[in-house]
Order: structure tokens, then C-alpha cells, then sequence
């Protein structure tokens, strides 16, 4: 059957603006969160980077961006699962067994960079050779020991994460903000009255997580303790089914960025240590630059699932869809005028040295263009992974990165600079073109929901 006009018509006349205050009145919460977390590591680099003593250190940091994919990869993965499952269980399911998914996640973690810390450690000298760097510590000291420090934070993290699922975000919020004020101070204090180059990184972080994990966890236990347990065979088949959903295709479509910044930080670094950390830099920027992106349209994502919940019309939800990545695309156009002239002044906040702030104003220049298409496509990435397309997300991500890794290592990128470059503006070009027809797709489907 065919909708009549008059729910069109309504539909039609539907305060417009109800639908953009809707979206930013969820869209702020997970702003500020994800800003919170990105000033984390910024707030590190810019430690690092307004000292000269600090260059050894940020090219580490530069060289270890890699891994630190990964490790956000599984992250997201084991976190966004425990928050689903732990949303979940505040009306349909037993509210204990947060705690068991919790445990259960942090063992996971725990084992899988565990784990990596030992491959890393007794195969350093073949990846070694593999992943150019200057430093031959990187494989069978430093990497181990900074994935080992690691493990508290995703502890942490995956108590928060229950605490955001059961409503509580005010407390996760407050936790985190503590974490980055403890892990800036200590950094801090370790790198410059301490002395501790790089150290300094990994105490900060065992330092800010350990002594806020126990108020997390405890008041994670506080919040669920008080419901039901469900057995074992009940509980585990629903978590696996959220892991399969949700969790597993967030890890893998991560991993693929691993996979290209695995190959492109070590040839950049063929071109010397300032390039590398001049990537590193604007990569930091970039990413703190599309936060607001990906949480709009996280929160247009979640707004169309509620209408689709209450079986609102196919021109309301394509209305949605529409304006929402108009809105998106509107701002980011003026955000990247205002990055454009202040790309300086950005670049100088996490620079210290003469040498880094040259290559990184010359990559700033060169990769501005970017800061609006990734954060198109990460605002267009969260929405089709959310409306049930996840995995032609995972799909096209895949042939895409492989199509880069493949481009930039047959074009000898190292080598060339500006050939490097090129190669991953052409590659951001093509990422928005497939990816703003997957969207038209999706609006397309949309507008036909009510019709037969």
C-alpha cells in the first residue's frame, strides 16, 4: 500500500528546525567526550613539541601512530559493544551482567595487547627491517612497553563505556576529563623536571588511568549491582551477537587504517624525522578537526533510527538524511575557510622546533583539502554504518586502502614527497565521490520504505 498525502504533508510542514535542534541536542554530549579524548594525546604532542629536547620523542610518537590505530581499533570495538550491551540491559535484559560483559572485555583486551607486545618483542628484528626507523629500540622495548601501558585505559574505558550505557554520562564524562588533566600534569612534570623523553608518555597514562580505574569500576559495580543476573547461556549468545554486529566490523574497518599508516609514516620518514612528525601533526589536527562530523552523524543516525522505531514516513527520514548532511557539509565549508587562515597558528600550538614547523606548515598546506573530505566522509561513514551498511562500508574502506597501500608503495612515495601527497588527495577525492553516492542510495532507499 501507498501513503496518503496528508502524513506527507505533515510531514512536509514539520518545523524544520526541530530536526537540527534534535540532532545537535544529541550530538554535543559525544562532541565533547571525543574532544575530551582527542586533547589526550594532543595534549602530549604539545608537550613534546614545544620543547627541543622533545623531537626524539614526538618522532616515537610519530612512529608508534601505527600501532596506536590499532589499539583505538580494538578500543572502539570491545567499547562500543560493552556500551550497546549495557544500554540493552537497563529495561530488556538482567542489568548485572554489565559487570560479567565488562571483565569479560578487559581479559580480552588485556590478552590481545598482551599479545601484540610479545610478537613485537620476539620478532623485532624482521619487523625491524620491515618498518623503516631511525631508532632500534622500537620493536623490542618501545612498542611492547607502550602497549602494555595501554591496558589500564581500555580497563577504564570499557568501565565508562557500561557507565554511558546505563545513562550515566555526566559520571564517564567527569571520569575522563580527570584522566586528561592527571595524564597532561604528569606528562608534564615526568618531561620537564623529570627528564624522561618518552617516558614520560607511558608513565602518564599507567599514572591517569590507575588511579581513576577504581572509581569507574566501582561506580559502574554501584550502578548495576542492584539487578538481575542472568546465566551464563543466556547472556553470552546476546553479547556475542552485539560483538558480531556492532564491535567486529568497527575493529576491522580501523584496521584498515592501520594498515595505510603502517606504510605511509615509515616512508615519510625515508624523507627525513621532520616529515614524519609534521605528518604526525596534522594528522592530529585533522582528526581533532572531524570529531564534531562524526558525532553529528552519529546523532542522525540515532534520530532516524527513532523515527524508524515510531514508523514515521519515508519523506520524513529522507528529510533527515538530507538536510543533516547539508548541514554538515555548510559548517565543514566554513571551518576549513577559518583552518585555512589560522593553519599557522594551528600548527605552532603543537610545534616547538624550527625544523618540524616547516614541514608541517608545507604538509598543512598541501593536506587542507582533506580536512574537509575525511570529515565528510566520516560524518557519511557513521551514518551508513548505523542504518544496517556497515559492511559495504567494510567493503569499500577495504578496496580503497588496498587501492592506496598499493599506489603509494608502487609510486615509491618515499622518495617523493609531493608524489605522496598527491597520491592521498587523489585517494580522498575519490573516498567522497563513493561514498556521497552510497548516501544517495541510502536517501533513495529511505524515500521508498512507505511505498510499494
Amino acid at each position: 500500500m501507498t501513503t496518503s498525502k496528508q502524513p506527507a504533508l505533515y510531514a512536509a510542514e514539520y518545523p524544520r528546525q526541530s530536526d537540527l535542534r534534535q540532532v545537535v541536542t544529541l550530538a554535543w554530549p559525544m562532541i565533547l567526550t571525543a574532544v575530551v579524548v582527542s586533547l589526550s594525546q594532543n595534549g602530549q604532542i604539545w608537550i613534546l613539541g614545544n620543547n627541543s629536547a622533545g623531537n626524539d620523542a614526538l618522532y616515537l610518537l610519530s612512529m608508534l601512530q601505527p600501532f596506536h590505530f590499532l589499539f583505538i581499533a580494538l578500543l572502539e570495538c570491545l567499547t562500543i559493544t560493552n556500551q550497546i550491551f549495557s544500554a540493552r540491559s537497563t529495561q530488556h535484559w538482567p542489568r548485572r551482567n554489565v559487570i560479567n560483559s565488562t571483565l569479560l572485555f578487559a581479559l580480552v583486551g588485556a590478552l590481545f595487547l598482551a599479545l601484540i607486545a610479545l610478537g613485537s618483542w620476539l620478532f623485532a628484528a624482521p619487523l625491524q627491517h620491515l618498518y623503516v626507523s631511525n631508532n632500534t629500540r622500537l620493536f623490542n622495548t618501545i612498542l611492547p612497553v607502550y602497549m602494555l601501558s595501554l591496558i589500564p585505559f581500555l580497563i577504564f574505558e570499557l568501565s565508562n563505556a557500561a557507565l554511558r550505557g546505563q545513562s550515566k554520562s555526566k559520571s564517564s564524562m567527569t571520569f575522563i576529563i580527570g584522566f586528561i588533566l592527571i595524564n597532561f600534569i604528569s606528562c608534564y612534570i615526568g618531561f620537564n623536571y623529570y627528564h624522561l623523553g618518552f617516558s614520560a608518555v607511558i608513565y602518564s597514562n599507567l599514572i591517569a588511568a590507575l588511579l581513576l580505574l577504581p572509581c569507574s569500576y566501582i561506580t559502574m559495580m554501584k550502578t548495576v549491582s542492584q539487578g538481575e543476573r542472568a546465566q551464563a547461556r543466556t547472556y553470552l549468545p546476546r553479547l556475542l551477537a552485539i560483538t558480531a554486529d556492532a564491535g567486529v566490523p568497527i575493529f576491522l574497518s580501523m584496521m584498515l587504517a592501520f594498515a595505510s599508516s603502517a606504510v605511509i609514516f615509515p616512508l615519510l620518514s625515508k624523507s627525513g624525522l621532520g616529515y614524519a612528525t609534521g605528518f604526525l601533526i596534522v594528522v592530529k589536527l585533522r582528526t581533532f578537526f572531524i570529531i564534531p562530523a562524526v558525532a553529528i552523524g552519529s546523532a542522525i543516525a540515532i534520530c532516524v533510527n527513532q523515527k524508524l522505531s515510531n514508523s514515521a514516513t519515508s519523506a520524513t527520514l529522507s528529510r533527515i538524511l538530507s538536510k543533516g548532511l547539508g548541514w554538515i557539509a555548510l559548517s565543514y565549508l566554513v571551518f576549513t575557510l577559518l583552518a585555512f587562515f589560522s593553519q599557522h597558528l594551528l600548527v605552532d600550538l603543537l610545534a616547538g622546533s624550527e625544523e618540524i614547523r616547516k614541514t608541517a606548515y608545507l604538509i598543512m598546506a598541501w593536506l587542507l583539502p582533506t580536512f574537509f573530505m575525511t570529515s565528510l566522509v566520516a560524518s557519511i561513514q557513521t551514518i551508513l554504518e548505523q542504518l544496517g551498511r556497515g559492511k559495504r562500508v567494510l567493503l569499500v574502506t577495504f578496496v580503497m586502502e588496498a587501492l592506496l597501500i598499493m599506489a603509494v608503495l608502487l609510486a615509491d612515495g618515499g622518495q617523493n614527497i609531493h608524489r605522496l601527497i598527491n597520491i592521498i588527495l587523489v585517494f580522498n577525492l575519490l573516498y567522497l565521490t563513493v561514498f556521497v553516492y552510497e548516501y544517495y542510495l541510502l536517501v533513495k532507499k529511505m524515500g521508498k520504505l512507505n511505498a510499494v
